[in-house]
């Protein structure tokens, strides 16, 4: 049950009362009297039912949901009654709690578990635009709710590939430089579409690609930049090569300070096999040469990289 479902709840109990007139949830500042007449704006018919939402906490699986119910009714006097009638209007309004939790707990086959202990009763008369009597309750109501990680609204990928690099190793973009990370130590592949820097697979759907890798930047010489963010290279079979710019990314360096300086990119990738039968070839991670001189960085030790597709 959630918590739109239990506010509804309230409203369609107060519907069904027969003495209960009208309905209310929000902040105080929300009461509505009886003298907000205007040509956009109904005032409210008494007894009024008006729901103030608390704190709300988790337990375990269960969801505990406060509120103060506050039932009132106009403060009208009665010849001979020198309390002008607010009291037996209290009592009144008491008897209307009582009602709307024993309809609450015993009506319904779905009731959540209203906790009937602990209820705090106020009686109060309030001079607003009206002057109002009546009662509040503080009830809370448990609702079991739990944490489900099958139904949780993310995507959720199947693991393929797990994979580490155990050596220093140096990378750049320029001709003749090793562009692409290598990832030489396998944790997981069971499809064998693993090789060295490189993914393969003609199975559709979409794939993501997390890497979390340690670098540092070699000393540019004079005129060079710092290489770019990396890339990943897709090939498919008979047809152009295209580059995969990450979705998400941080640490990657953009200016040089220091050749001890240890920069933890961390990226994702996403790519889309959209129907079965072309090979598709991944290179990871690739740094591209754009434009202009580029100075080489170091790939260390202990970078992963994890492949997953879509379930």
């Amino acid at each position: 049950m959630t918590y739109k479902e239990i506010i509804n709840r309230f409203r369609t109990v107060t519907s069904e009362h027969l003495m209960l007139k009208d309905f209310g949830y929000g902040e105080l500042s929300d009461l509505k009297t009886q003298s907000q007449l205007g040509p956009e704006e109904q005032g409210v018919d008494y007894p009024y039912l008006f729901l103030l939402p608390g704190s709300s906490n988790r337990t375990g699986p269960v969801m505990n949901y406060s509120f103060n119910m506050i039932i009132m009714d106009m403060a009208r006097g009665e010849e001979g009654d020198k309390y002008d009638n607010y009291i037996s209007i209290q009592s009144q309004c008491q008897q209307y709690i009582d009602d709307v939790l024993a309809r609450l707990y015993f009506y319904y086959t779905d009731q959540p578990d209203i906790t009937l202990t602990g209820i705090t009763y106020t009686p109060f008369k309030e001079k607003y635009q009206d002057e109002l009597a009546g009662m509040t309750a503080t009830i809370t109501i448990a609702v079991p709710t739990p944490l489900d990680a099958c139904v949780y609204p993310f995507q959720s990928f199947k693991g393929l590939v797990s994979v580490l690099n155990t050596v220093d190793r140096t990378i750049g973009g320029e001709s003749g430089d090793d562009k692409a990370f290598a990832f030489d130590d396998v944790i997981y592949d069971p499809e064998s579409a693993w090789d060295l820097n490189k993914y393969t697979s003609t199975v559709p759907g979409e794939y993501e690609f997390v890497i979390d890798q340690n670098i540092t930047l070699n000393q540019p010489a004079v005129g060079e930049a710092v290489p770019p963010q990396p890339i990943i290279n897709q090939l498919i079979q008979g047809q152009s090569t295209i580059q995969i710019e990450a979705t998400t990314a941080e640490g990657w360096p953009t200016t040089f300070e220091s050749v001890d300086k240890i920069y933890r990119y961390r990226a994702t990738y996403r790519a889309i096999v959209p129907v079965a039968g072309p090979t598709y070839v991944w290179e990871f991670i690739y740094v591209a040469d754009p434009v202009g001189d580029e100075s080489t960085l170091q790939q260390l030790p202990s970078g992963t990289l994890k492949i997953g597709r879509e379930e």
